[in-house]
């Protein structure tokens, strides 16, 4: 009676245990749920959790299996994968090789409009060898294929619901969808049935807001658990505080101020490398980014696969940029920085303009909401541009070659740089797997780009976080749009 009496009351106990839930904060809401037709790294924060890859990365850049378990090259141009059986997405239909088929298909069909279309769109044919194989094809080789593969718009959607997917997404993943209030919050639960067991935590909340110290407020509260990406002065604050975690990551992400390079204004390298030579590079990143952020040379940071390690070409010298521009005969120069919404790129504009002043450039800051940004920096008028971007695969070809290769022009390349070697050395990288040809050959391109200056690379900025000390056992890497909650817990 006794053992009876306690099993009940144990019971009981579990049954009225609060439920794991676990709350995130983003600042804007997302365009959509179908990573396949986005390119967001709002959306991504949220599919990540619903939808799964073919292959993921590790912290430690490590390609490793994701819904395939296992791959090979029966040729240079064919990648065999081998898929996780047993699978279902959570509406109950099967995960096989039609559902990878499907998936790609639609991505690489330019009737998606997929802006991601080109990190797969080397692949020419996809074919199913059986239920739980998939042969991709590529022509010509495509080295970086895998790497690729982990990127969020390669995630793997069901067959025949594409349309619905935006508002409604249904993936493999760890959590299911259940809710989204635009503006507000998206709501997760856990997949009970998840291949990889299911999670700890019973419900995962993305919640909107669009200011930083009312996130700030929240995660003190309680009311979010996490935050990613803070100011350096937030942040700072918070190390302070013990009642909260933080940490800091090297990151996948560059910032850059780019050049028009057909622009009259711009076509004379000496004009670039004068205003290259006006940027306090240090002042940047330890007064304003109090050491959040590094000095930055090559277009890639060190994490990320074939990343050069250069020396600064461009010290910080106004006497030498005034001289630069004296001998271009462009002393009496004006210029117009085009520029997103985003807090840190804001400033550091304020920061170029006051140093370009201090060598005669007048530079006038034009701030956009993102989607007019990315229309302006396609004008044959455009000047100069601030973005920032993240090299996701972890490959030196993903911003390389979106950057500096001139069939890019003007989607990727705003900076209309074309240069007939830098092409081929982008191709040489693209299609050989042999590990030391293409470093040599991104290498080579680096130190190009350094030298004709399509664009200065400004830092390398440090991935931030802060939470509750309730939460552990999450996997941060790179980005907070990896955040991997598979294992995560409450512990209060």
């Amino acid at each position: 009676m006794f053992r009876r009496l306690v099993a009940a009351l144990v019971l009981a106990v579990l049954a009225w245990a609060p439920a794991q839930t676990l709350t995130t904060a983003i600042l804007s809401n997302p365009p959509t749920l179908d990573p396949q037709v986005t390119f967001n790294g709002y959306s991504f924060h949220v599919t990540q959790q619903v939808y799964e890859t073919l292959v993921r990365v590790t912290p430690d850049g490590e390609i490793v299996p994701g819904l395939a378990t296992a791959w090979s090259w029966p040729d240079p141009t064919t990648l065999r994968l081998e898929l996780r059986e047993g699978v279902t997405f959570h509406d109950g239909t099967a995960f096989d090789a039609d559902a990878v088929l499907a998936s790609f298909e639609r991505i690489l069909d330019p009737a998606t409009g997929a802006p991601g279309r080109f990190v797969l769109s080397r692949i020419q044919e996809v074919r199913a060898v059986d239920a739980a194989t998939v042969e991709l094809v590529t022509d010509p080789p495509f080295a970086p294929l895998l790497a690729h593969l982990a990127h969020p718009v390669a995630s793997i959607v069901p067959v025949g619901q594409a349309d619905a997917l935006g508002r409604a997404p249904v993936g493999t993943g760890p959590f299911v969808f259940e809710s989204w209030v635009d503006g507000s919050q998206v709501v997760l639960s856990a997949n009970a049935d998840y291949w990889g067991g299911a999670p700890e935590l019973d419900q995962v909340v993305v919640r909107i807001i669009p200011e930083v110290a009312t996130q700030i407020v929240e995660l003190r509260s309680g009311g979010v658990d996490m935050i990613f990406n803070l100011p350096a002065d937030n942040y700072l604050s918070l190390q302070n505080e013990g009642s909260l975690v933080t940490g800091s990551l090297p990151g996948w992400g560059s910032a850059h101020l780019g050049f028009n390079v057909e622009n009259p204004k711009l076509q004379d390298v000496r004009v670039r490398q004068a205003i290259a030579h006006a940027i306090d590079k240090t002042l940047i990143t330890e007064e304003f980014f109090q050491g959040l952020a590094t000095p930055a040379v090559a277009p890639i940071p060190g994490t990320v696969r074939y990343a050069a390690d250069l020396d600064e070409p461009y010290p910080y010298d106004v006497d030498g940029a005034r001289a630069l521009l004296a001998e271009a005969g462009a002393e009496d120069l004006s210029l117009r920085l085009d520029l997103f919404q985003n807090p840190d790129l804001e400033a550091v504009a304020q920061v170029l303009q006051f140093s370009l002043a201090e060598i005669g450039v007048d530079l006038e800051i034009r701030v956009q909401e993102y989607s007019a940004y990315a229309e302006t920096i396609q004008q044959d008028d455009l000047e100069l541009y601030m973005t920032s971007w993240g090299t996701v695969t972890l490959d030196a070809d993903y911003t390389l070659y979106a950057f500096f290769h001139s069939s890019e022009i003007p989607a990727n390349n705003a900076s209309r740089w074309a240069d007939p070697e830098i092409d081929a050395l982008l191709e040489t990288g693209r299609n050989t797997p042999d590990d030391a040809v293409r470093a040599d050959a991104y290498r080579q391109v680096q130190e190009r780009v350094v030298e004709e200056l399509p664009m200065v690379t400004l830092y390398y900025p440090l991935f931030t976080y802060a939470k509750r000390p309730a939460v552990e056992g999450e996997t941060l890497a790179f980005s907070w749009i990896l955040l991997d909650l598979r294992t995560a817990t409450l512990t209060e």
